[in-house]
């Protein structure tokens, strides 16, 4: 076996994206440290916590290339606001165009948090390659302010407030779109893998609910295959009734399976 390359900090959720991105990196021979952000908001977060300990056994298991190290989870509270990040994360915002889908929060305490911690000198975040800017907002953005070099990082050409924000990042598989990525999971035969991710926010009765952003997306994307069939009917009903009635009674059903867990 071939020694090891060396090692590869990422942001790790338990999703598709950022589990693919710990595959891709083994399997190049990296030692891979994963770290996780404990939201309290975030109330699927003990399903990812969960998904990344199952997760973790079974890459270690069945992906001898590179090095699986233990994740390392911090505190959202132990982020300090960053004002510097602040100033240019409002910038960006409002140089974006109108109706353009915003830049997500996470963004800004990520950023504050790798200039916080320089014993992470670059962290890989899972983003794929985006068809359109509704499909991925972090990718339009280093479109428009700059662009990536042909490692995955911020070109030093680009505009200094993306350096700024995100300049302490890099995008492993910003190169590969979702499709591909599910072809390659099938030809490397890591299916049993993948089943186990973690990706929907508001999760019903313990199982993915079906119709938040993740769940829409995995659908919509043709990866329905990683929803249970009761996800997968909450969304077909929920579809029909936004067609039938419109958004709002389409809201409306979908708050009542989560009261009623059904």
């Amino acid at each position: 076996m071939k020694q090891a390359k060396d090692t590869r900090y990422v942001f790790w959720t338990s999703g598709w994206d950022s589990t693919y991105m710990v595959i891709k990196l083994l399997r190049n021979n990296f030692i891979v440290q994963p770290i996780y952000i404990i939201n309290p908001k975030r109330k699927s977060r003990h399903h990812e916590l969960a998904s990344l300990n199952r997760l973790s056994e079974l890459i270690s298991q069945h992906i001898s290339t590179g090095k699986l190290l233990p994740y390392k989870t911090f505190n959202l509270s132990e982020i300090k606001p960053d004002a510097e990040v602040d100033q240019v994360f409002d910038c960006i915002m409002k140089k974006m165009p109108e109706g353009q889908r915003p830049l997500g929060y996470q963004y800004r305490y990520l950023a504050s948090f790798a200039r916080q911690h320089p014993e992470f000198p670059m962290i890989g975040l899972g983003l794929e390659k985006a068809l359109n800017s509704d499909q991925c907002a972090c990718s339009a953005v280093i479109r428009q302010f700059g662009k990536l070099t042909k490692d995955g990082r911020i070109d030093e050409s680009s505009a200094p407030e993306l350096i700024a924000l995100l300049g302490r990042f890099d995008f492993p598989i910003m190169d590969t779109t979702e499709p591909e990525m599910v072809q390659n999971i099938k030809s490397w035969g890591y299916e049993d893998i993948m089943q186990h991710i973690w990706f929907c926010h508001k999760p019903i009765r313990g199982q993915q609910c079906g119709f938040c952003n993740p769940c829409q997306s995995k659908l919509i994307g043709e990866m329905g295959f990683l929803l249970p069939r009761v996800a997968v009917r909450r969304h077909d009903r929920l579809d029909q009734t936004r067609k039938r009635y419109g958004k709002l009674a389409r809201r409306v059903q979908g708050r009542f399976y989560r009261l009623r867990g059904y």
